[in-house]
């Protein structure tokens, strides 16, 4: 059976913020159909890459193409007053995440 294509490239991608900060440079990123995961430390540019990706920003230098339908749901969205952690019923473990990586834990 073929692999099937990508369905998110990211070629050649450059960003950096007003005042000269750069997030990203030449960056290049092929992902598959289905549901991917993105990790990093914080500051480290994850929502500002799903932010260009969802096309909310615009890169500074490259191109994504996105195949098909794309699902994005900013970090900090709540719905009718519940946040999209306990939606999605992942609050308890966010937390600890966060607690974690405060050193709290």
């Amino acid at each position: 059976m073929p692999t099937p294509p990508p369905a998110i490239i990211c070629s050649s991608l450059t960003f950096g913020w007003p005042d000269g900060t750069p997030v990203f440079t030449d960056l290049s990123l092929a992902i598959g159909p289905g549901r991917t995961g993105l990790t990093g430390l914080n500051g480290s540019g994850k929502s500002t890459l799903l932010r260009l990706i969802a096309g909310e920003l615009t890169p500074t230098h490259g191109s994504v193409q996105v195949a098909g339908e794309l699902g994005y749901v900013p970090q900090n969205v709540t719905l009718a007053g519940t946040r999209v952690d306990e939606a999605l019923g992942i609050a308890g473990i966010r937390a600890a995440v966060a607690a974690i990586e405060a050193g709290d834990a």
